[in-house]
Parts: structure tokens; sequence; C-alpha cells
């Protein structure tokens, strides 16, 4: 079964697993997300959240968050 055949809850946060194009329009290109008051638990995880650039969907994938530009 393929992840983008899944239905998600909008409750679940969506994540990008081995393909880094996003599963809804395949765009290679995203964006750091806005956060939302759940990230705060995911970063111990080391989930960022994404956003796509083309469909705007939001998604969460593993690594570190860029340094904020001051």
């Amino acid at each position: 079964m393929d992840l983008a055949e899944v239905n998600w809850p909008s409750s679940l946060p969506r994540l990008l697993w081995k393909r880094p194009d996003c599963p809804l329009c395949s765009s290679i290109e995203f964006r750091e997300a806005e956060q939302h008051p759940l990230d705060g638990v995911l970063v111990l995880f080391a989930l960022s959240p994404v956003r796509c650039v083309n469909c705007w969907r939001r998604y969460y994938r593993f690594g570190k968050r860029s340094p904020d530009k001051t």
C-alpha cells in the first residue's frame, strides 16, 4: 500500500518517508512550515514541518530545522 493512497485523519501529521517528493503533486520543492503546538513535541523525534511549494500540503520530514536567519 502506498502512503499516498492512505486517507490520513486531519489530526495526524503526514510524514515524508522514502521519497523527497510530495505524494499529492510530485513536487520536490518544500519550504519550512509555520509552527503548530504539536511541533514542539515532534522536534524531540527530529521531525521538522515543511510545506509543499506547489500544493501547500503540510508534511514532516526527518532532520534538523535550518537555523533562524537574523
